[in-house]
């Protein structure tokens, strides 16, 4: 069994991604961004928001990108609440770990202004030791820094952490941290986009995960 469990938010947790979407198409219909932007843009769901910018406005300066990022997160701030409703599941595997005594936590390229109202909203924050948002590291996915604050912090090994989430961001980090990785597909990335980071495992739903966790580095 996993000592610690380090799970992403946004897709992997909360089902979000539709959300998301949907105000990156206001802004697109605002700015008048092109359609080959906005499946470049799709794509970057857990990037932090002002990194997004340079990569789909590379040519536009930065006053530009936090114009844009500023109406974003004014449309998305007002609607956190409603944009991110837990996966079937979550309470119960939240439950089901937290009595296996596992640690859960959370790294997120979110603000973690945002995503502690929603596990309030929920009835869930209790269940997480530990909160890593965008604010909290230095070098955000798929750079280690936060599995390396999280087990520093919880004094846990390595060898006792799974990381798990819906994009190749959070593979890249668990593979760069020299942790173990549980894909779920209930975000933007396909299957094989999170296979090229070769996570131990690849699930569907989030009932699937808690077995995994449970089982630790056997496979199911």
């Amino acid at each position: 069994m996993y000592k610690l469990a380090i799970f992403d938010f946004d897709g992997t947790l909360v089902d979000s991604a539709p959300g998301i979407v949907d105000v990156m198409r206001e802004i697109v219909a605002e700015y008048n961004v092109s359609q080959e932007v906005f499946g470049i843009w799709q794509q970057l769901i857990g990037v932090p928001l002002m990194k997004q910018m340079e990569i789909i406005f590379p040519n536009r300066d930065e006053t530009y990108h936090q114009k844009v990022a500023n109406r974003y997160r004014a449309i998305y701030d007002s609607r956190v609440i409603e944009i991110c409703p837990p996966f079937p599941g979550l309470n119960a595997m939240l439950h089901q770990l937290q009595a296996a005594e596992v640690h859960i936590t959370i790294a997120s390229s979110k603000r973690r202004n945002l995503i502690e109202p929603v596990l309030e909203h929920h009835r869930i924050s209790s269940y997480f030791r530990m909160l890593i948002g965008s604010q909290d590291v230095s070098n955000h996915k798929p750079h280690p820094e936060s599995v390396h604050l999280i087990t520093s912090k919880l004094e846990i090994p390595y060898q006792h952490v799974v990381v798990i989430g819906d994009s190749s961001y959070d593979l890249e980090m668990a593979r760069n941290a020299g942790v173990d990785g549980i894909g779920v597909t209930t975000g933007i990335h396909t299957r094989e986009m999170l296979a090229a980071s070769e996570p131990l495992h690849i699930v569907n739903k989030l009932d699937d995960v808690a077995p995994l966790i449970l089982n630790g580095r056997k496979l199911a």
